[in-house]
């Protein structure tokens, strides 16, 4: 994984999903994932590295919403 407009698409895809994050914010989760996943930060990493971190992070958003963690009630529902 080369191409930095896939990263790109990933990371607009993922900004979409949580609109209420800060773009900072959402660089340094995905940067946490890194180190998480390699070892070394945003800096270090290689493309492949930042792509899986970035995909990662997406995975965890979408199984929160899955599960309900974080989801706002709809009108007239009570949590």
């Amino acid at each position: 994984m080369n191409n930095r407009a896939e990263i790109f698409a990933a990371l607009q895809a993922v900004a979409a999903m949580v609109p209420q994050m800060r773009a900072g914010q959402l660089v340094a989760a995905i940067g946490e994932v890194c180190a998480d996943r390699c070892g070394r930060g945003l800096w270090d990493a290689d493309d492949t590295e930042l792509f899986e971190a970035i995909a990662q992070f997406r995975r965890g958003l979408e199984n929160a919403k899955v599960s309900g963690i974080g989801a706002q009630p709809q009108a007239g529902e009570q949590r």
